[in-house]
């Protein structure tokens, strides 16, 4: 008897920025693209071949290099299978667990396939899509390109399927009562053009049995350890949870804060529920497979006393984690607080820092921008402080830069801001997200990009603009930088792939991963201020966390680099560089695309 199920799926990123400007593109066209098929043979019978999409051509994501699962993958599908159980909702990624892999094994086609979807991956969910309609399979798409863009479902999917009727689209979170709704309407067939959720999270989404994940990430930055490297590799694995989501600030560079409140307000888990989802984790015991996390929020800061409850309960339960989190440099005027995340396990903060200059942080609105001013310090000043009274507890530090702001300079290859940059991230042992400015759909830059006819790549609704939503991954621009970075796409990513370099290569992060271990044998957590083992997990979290920046500049390399089948970042760029003093300036450093033998020398 065939099984009623339903696939999530979350579709691989692809290098689409050689085709903007080829004649007669479509979505249909980007979809022979991806598969190598052509188009005329695409049916009921064929659309399986169309679905395997060719992986040299891969825009590989920070998450892959980094070993970190989707969480929304994760928490759509048990969202699923808690309406629908017992049908099996099994977990897709294009690489792991292919769509037509888990069609083919299951013997017939799926009562829904889930898709949610980022910038940066929309195309290849499009062409997907498409892919899909052709069997008659109802398609959902969701996530926050959907939520900010949702005329682009209509633009690029609908108009080109032969049963636009399937396929519908959510706005804002996938949570139950929506969720509820399209399943209803699938077994109904009423499904709805659109639909709109509001809770950004909820409690008892998670552990359902009849979840199907992939085979787990590997971590194979831990192999940079000496020694040990490779025996960890083998070992650890980064689990995901969040104990709140949501953010209220309006940067101008983030898509989420264009959404309406009600569909970003801060909404926090209840303590119990994710404390014992962790505990679901390890009720098979505590191992290096299961106690390092990553937990999820905007900014732990804003979860305020409901953060509090969370890290009381973890502090007084029976688990075990050394987690990662994104918090704002304000945390660490917080003493008792960082005292709290210390015990409950924090290991390693990802903090936005964006840039040292304090003109950058008020053209972006940072919300840090009054705290600067009255603390009388300078951005390199303050930002020290922070970090160390941060470090101070057995906590490392990354932090995320952008390059390519209005106030950025470029003078030489050896004398722009990613120097600065990278001085002052060893100075203060941290390591770097080294992005390019990048508007982001939905986005408030985004919008003043397209109005002031600084955007790249052709109006939204072209081809070109869907095709360059490959770049959103931040590796690359998608405006016309500021006269003093020379107009030029290519020395803005030269700034940030350089301050990558320099402080995350292998010989620079290496010895801070060290530092940050000792640090953590110093401070150490609840449990290892219990046990010499845990004391060591702490030290070993402390130094892979740390090592784990190290992703990032691997992220950059693979990105920037050609290799068959892919033309990567700095050739593109170089080639479509119309200043020749620019192209001067790179053509002995970029052309050849060959590591520079100073890159990782002041």
């Amino acid at each position: 008897m065939k099984k009623k199920y339903y696939i999530v799926y979350h579709p691989l990123c692809f290098d689409l920025m050689g085709k903007i400007g080829e004649p007669g593109f479509t979505p249909v066209t980007l979809l022979s693209f991806l598969s190598g098929l052509d188009t005329s043979g695409l049916n009921r019978t064929t659309y399986l071949d169309f679905l395997r999409f060719d992986l040299a051509k891969e825009r590989k994501g920070l998450m892959e290099h980094v070993g970190m699962e989707q969480y929304a993958s994760y928490y759509i599908a048990n969202q699923i299978a808690g309406i629908e159980s017992p049908c099996e909702v099994i977990i897709a990624d294009g690489k792991r667990r292919p769509v037509d892999d888990i069609i083919r094994e299951m013997g017939n086609t799926p009562a829904a396939v889930f898709i949610s979807s980022l910038s940066s991956n929309f195309p290849a969910a499009a062409a997907s899509a498409i892919a899909l309609n052709h069997a008659g399979i109802p398609v959902i798409i969701g996530g926050i390109h959907v939520s900010t863009r949702p005329e682009d479902v209509q633009l690029f999917i609908r108009q080109f399927s032969p049963f636009p009727e399937l396929i519908t689209q959510v706005r804002g979170p996938g949570d139950s009562k929506v969720l509820a709704n399209v399943l209803q309407d699938l077994k109904n067939n009423t499904i709805k053009p659109e639909y709109t959720g509001s809770l950004t999270i909820e409690d008892g989404v998670w552990g359902k049995s009849n979840v199907k994940s992939p085979p787990p990430m590997k971590l194979p930055f831990l192999r940079k350890l000496p020694a040990i490297g490779h025996v960890l590799s083998a070992v650890c694995r980064i689990q995901v949870t969040t104990p709140f989501l949501g953010c209220p600030y309006s940067c101008k560079f983030c898509s989420i804060s264009t959404l309406p409140h009600h569909q970003r307000k801060l909404i926090a888990r209840a303590p119990d529920d994710f404390v014992n989802e962790i505990r679901a984790i390890q009720e098979h015991g505590i191992t290096y497979k299961n106690r390092f996390f990553m937990f999820l929020p905007d900014n732990l800061l804003l979860g305020g006393t409901r953060l509090e409850a969370a890290l009381d309960k973890l502090i007084a339960s029976d688990v075990k984690v050394n987690y990662i989190s994104q918090a704002s440099i304000d945390i660490a005027s917080r003493e008792d607080l960082l005292k709290k995340l210390r015990l409950s396990g924090a290991t390693h903060l990802f903090i936005g820092l964006e840039s040292l200059e304090l003109k950058n942080l008020e053209a972006i609105n940072k919300n840090t921008v009054p705290e600067i001013k009255k603390s009388g310090l300078s951005v390199e000043e303050y930002y020290s402080k922070q970090i160390h009274a941060i470090q101070r507890h057995g906590i490392s530090v990354h932090g995320a830069f952008i390059f390519g702001l209005p106030h950025d300079y470029f003078h030489s290859l050896q004398d722009h801001t990613g120097r600065d940059v990278s001085r002052f991230c060893k100075k203060n042992v941290i390591g770097i997200q080294a992005a390019c400015l990048n508007d982001l759909p939905g986005s408030v830059n985004f919008e003043e990009s397209i109005n002031s006819n600084l955007y790249l790549y052709g109006k939204p609704g072209t081809m070109d603009y869907l095709l360059a939503l490959s770049c959103s991954d931040l590796m690359e621009c998608n405006r016309i930088p500021p006269a003093a970075l020379k107009h030029s796409p290519l020395v803005v990513l030269y700034m940030a792939y350089d301050a990558a370099q320099r402080v995350n290569a292998t010989r620079q992060i290496l010895p801070m991963a060290l530092q940050m271990a000792k640090n953590a044998w110093i401070s150490p957590s609840k449990c290892g201020k219990k046990s010499v083992g845990d004391r060591i997990a702490d030290s070993i979290a402390a130094a892979g966390f740390m090592l784990g920046v190290s992703a990032y500049k691997d992220h950059f390399e693979s990105v920037a680099y050609s290799r068959p089948g892919y033309r990567g970042t700095f050739e593109r760029l170089y080639d479509m560089e119309k200043n020749q003093e620019v192209k001067d300036l790179f053509r002995n450093y970029v052309k050849p695309f060959k590591p520079h033998p100073g890159r990782n020398r002041d």
